[in-house]
């Protein structure tokens, strides 16, 4: 999936999302992540150093969306894809090597790998709410 770029330079530039998960029974979760990195092209990393209900509503349904926002620009996106737990791998190494630039002494529990499928407008206006992006697949 080819993010947009202007969505991407704020994902990229912000340094807290909104992440947001749901349990099998339909029940609502969202906390902050401030630990989050580009796999590739379409997949985000966002380290687990706490989580609980989150890691057990991905491990239960494998549906996240999370949103980003630039206050001075005035954008925001919303993002939603599927997910995945991983306590090794690529992904799961890449987290364990960004997080041990700032605290050597400790890993993560695990990771959520997001393969993400639809990118939204989600800035105030006429196209509020727009699927600007989406995967092939």
């Amino acid at each position: 999936m080819v993010i947009p770029q202007e969505a991407k330079t704020i994902l990229n530039r912000q340094t807290l999302m909104a992440f947001a998960t749901c349990s099998k029974e339909g029940a609502p979760n969202v906390v902050y992540m401030l630990q989050y990195w580009w796999l590739s092209e379409g997949e985000l990393v966002v380290g687990d150093l706490f989580m609980n209900a989150t890691r057990r509503n991905v491990e239960e349904t494998g549906q996240v969306s999370f949103c980003v926002w630039d206050e001075q620009a005035d954008r925001s996106y919303k993002f939603k894809g599927t997910a995945r737990y991983e306590t090794s791998g690529a992904a799961y190494e890449l987290a364990n090597s960004a997080l041990h630039e700032k605290k050597p002494d400790k890993n993560f529990k695990g990771v959520i790998v997001v393969r993400i499928t639809e990118v939204y407008d989600a800035s105030r206006g006429p196209n509020a709410g727009k699927l600007i992006a989406t995967s092939q697949a």
